[in-house]
């Protein structure tokens, strides 16, 4: 087989698979942080790459090792950031149980076994259980701060207006 075919080849392919994952990425199918963006770039970057350097075209093939280089960086930032999150998750799991824990009501129940006049028996309400997420506390944090704003709006500095 004359390896200059497969030279081309890895240039087409290298072509489809960048304007693919770009295209992809602009339409909405894929995420700047998708691992199949990052690698369509890569892996089109290196086919690109390898047809612009056996072909002198060192400006195209400088380019895509860059592009090479920006891919593995963002990839190694991806990796980063899951570990990252596998580890948080992982140090406190009451986190995720604990919103759904504040619910209170009452309910009815069927009566299972010997039947009595009454065939739903009433619950006693449930215990409420107050839960303080961080997103409870941000969004506390921002009222009060647009509280103390539109104080300072109003605050009477001692100036008559007089409009005419």
């Amino acid at each position: 087989m004359d390896f200059s075919l497969l030279i081309v080849a890895a240039g087409w392919i290298g072509a489809i698979l960048t304007v693919a994952a770009y295209g992809l990425l602009s339409a909405g199918k894929l995420a700047a942080d998708s691992p199949w963006f990052q690698v369509g770039n890569i892996v089109g970057a290196g086919m690109l790459l390898i047809s612009a350097a056996s072909n002198g075209a060192w400006p195209s093939a400088v380019v895509n090792g860059i592009w090479i280089v920006i891919g593995l960086q963002a990839s190694v930032m991806l990796v980063r950031r899951a570990r990252q999150r596998a580890r948080s998750a992982a140090s406190d799991p009451m986190t995720d149980a604990l919103p759904t824990i504040t619910s209170t009501g009452t309910g009815t129940v069927p009566v299972i076994g010997e039947q009595s006049d009454h065939s739903d028996e009433i619950l006693p309400p449930t215990v409420a259980i107050p839960v303080i997420t961080a997103a409870m506390l941000a969004e506390e944090h921002a009222r009060r701060e647009a509280l103390t704003d539109a104080a300072h709006e109003r605050t009477d500095t001692g100036r008559v207006s007089i409009s005419v």
